[in-house]
């Protein structure tokens, strides 16, 4: 199963809609602010165990909390999710509205999503709202498979939501290998999906889906004479100069576009490429921006 059932016995109802009303809790102890958790206004995070406290908790599972990190609390649990500080094969990834009104907490198991839940926060409680419920239940309906997850809010109060998902993680050359992908829009007011669906694609579209989900690629790419000009942290691609770089990001630009024309009805992508090629008429002519500008356009 793709997103593990951890709460057996409960009613259905209850495993979609959870509403969370509690009084603030004292901070756990042992308990650290997850990397990359906390809410762009600086007041919320995700309270995940430390390995030691994990190791001394009697279940095998570790609770995770939503905190108020300016007055020290705990808001509550968030259920369906279990994870402790860098544990091997599993990872929590949270994703912030702008607004800091709503976030979306990823579970990540071995090879993909354990669990999604959608938090809504209001006046110092949260609901919950189980997510990956329905992306399984869709996704199953093509093939049982793992998904990964990408998550996006949006101006208009929606959450969209693309999952690339697949089969034979190990690549067994006996085993029937399958990719697909789930879309889906879920409305944040009413707390309705707007739409959703998944289908089976090819590799090489699934391929190019994952390059164009990867939206912070250009953010992990840097320049560099020799290696000692790279940071010890630093984990993404290095280029010699700058053209081995512009090189690179025209080869992902051609597969965004391939992937955005597997994606999108016929009709869309025509629209679509009428405004590429306005677009590029508009630069060539030094009118991007608000001063001329010159562009040295390379012929392919």
């Amino acid at each position: 199963m793709l997103f593990m059932k951890r709460a057996v016995g409960l009613s259905i109802a209850f495993l979609i809609f959870a509403l969370v009303r509690t009084s603030a809790i004292d901070w756990p102890e042992d308990y650290v602010v997850q990397k990359n958790s906390t809410s762009p206004d600086g007041r919320y995070a995700v309270l995940v165990a430390t390995p030691d406290a994990a190791e001394q908790q009697s279940s095998n599972e570790s609770a995770v909390y939503l905190a108020d990190v300016k007055a020290h609390t705990a808001v509550g649990e968030i259920e369906k999710v279990d994870y402790f500080e860098h544990q091997n094969h599993r990872g929590l990834e949270v994703f912030w509205a702008p607004d800091s009104r709503y976030c979306v907490v990823e579970n990540d198991g071995r090879y993909g999503l354990d669990s999604v839940i959608l938090l809504k926060l209001k006046n110092n409680t949260f609901e919950q709202v189980d997510l990956g419920k329905h992306v399984e239940t869709t996704q199953k309906r093509v093939f049982d498979g793992y998904l990964n997850g990408n998550f996006r809010f949006t101006s208009d109060g929606k959450l969209k939501i693309r999952a690339l998902s697949y089969t034979n993680p190990k690549e067994f050359a006996e085993v029937p290998t399958y990719h697909g992908v789930f879309q889906g829009t879920f409305d944040l007011k009413s707390g309705k999906w707007v739409s959703s669906d998944a289908r089976k694609i090819k590799e090489d579209d699934w391929d190019n889906l994952q390059t164009a989900y990867n939206d912070d690629f250009a953010k992990h790419m840097i320049i560099a004479a020799d290696d000692s000009q790279v940071p010890e942290d630093f984990t993404g691609s290095v280029f010699r100069s700058q053209e081995e770089k512009l090189e690179e990001l025209d080869k992902t630009l051609n597969e965004v576009y391939q992937a955005v024309r597997s994606t999108m009805p016929p009709s869309r992508f025509a629209k679509v490429k009428q405004e590429q090629v306005a677009w590029l008429k508009t630069r060539d002519s030094g009118k991007i921006g608000r001063g001329k500008v010159k562009v040295d356009r390379r012929q392919n």
